[in-house]
């Protein structure tokens, strides 16, 4: 968080700048669609379903978060606080899903819609040996339709290089496009012992000296 009269600018000359010990650097990219937004189908497995998270569910949240997350350095929501969680999880203008299959939580779609006229794909993602299976394009679906059922002009979110390659694919291919980039600099979680250093085998861990 930026404290007032502090410049975040990045340098503007080419080059290699050297990060701190324990910091991590990710290309941001972020995507917006634009409505108006339709109803389209939802092509669910047999086996698939999905549910509203509640106030009462926030270990399970966790978990999920956990599962979906943890190699891609998600991390934010394990250790904030119980009460901060639960006034998320209670907010009527967030909508956190998930995704079962077969009553397991295989999933997880939370869209924040608390700016007026538009809402963000704050987090959408499948555990590990569920990638692939196209649940990934129901989920989607599913967004838009909350998003035409809220009647908001703009649908956004963010992706970055720690994510699927494929990601930025899979959201132009459902009517997204890329706006904006930023680096975002970051205490490395599997450092500060927030995540585990096993985490995330495909970004290297540089331990501190």
């Amino acid at each position: 968080m930026s404290t007032k009269g502090e410049d975040l600018s990045l340098p503007t000359l080419n080059g290699y700048y050297a990060l701190q010990p324990g910091k991590l650097a990710t290309l941001t990219t972020y995507f917006e669609r634009l409505g108006p937004f339709f109803f389209t189908a939802e092509q669910w497995p047999a086996d698939v379903s999905y549910r509203q998270f509640t106030a009462s569910d926030t270990q399970h949240y966790r978990s999920l978060f956990r599962a979906v997350g943890e190699n891609l350095l998600w991390e934010s929501r394990l250790y904030i606080e119980e009460d901060e969680l639960i006034e998320v999880l209670s907010d009527p203008d967030v909508e956190a899903l998930v995704i079962l299959k077969n009553d397991r939580a295989i999933g997880l779609l939370e869209i924040n819609f608390k700016q007026k006229g538009e809402a963000e794909i704050v987090y959408i993602g499948l555990i590990p040996e569920a990638s692939g299976s196209g649940i990934g394009h129901s989920m989607m679906a599913l967004a838009l339709n909350r998003a035409a059922t809220r009647q908001v002009d703009r649908l956004w979110l963010h992706t970055c290089h720690f994510d699927s390659e494929q990601a930025p694919r899979y959201y132009e291919k459902h009517g997204f496009r890329a706006y904006r980039l930023a680096i975002e600099i970051m205490d490395d979680p599997r450092i500060t012992g927030k995540l585990p250093k096993e985490a995330a085998p495909h970004i290297p861990l540089i331990l501190i000296d």
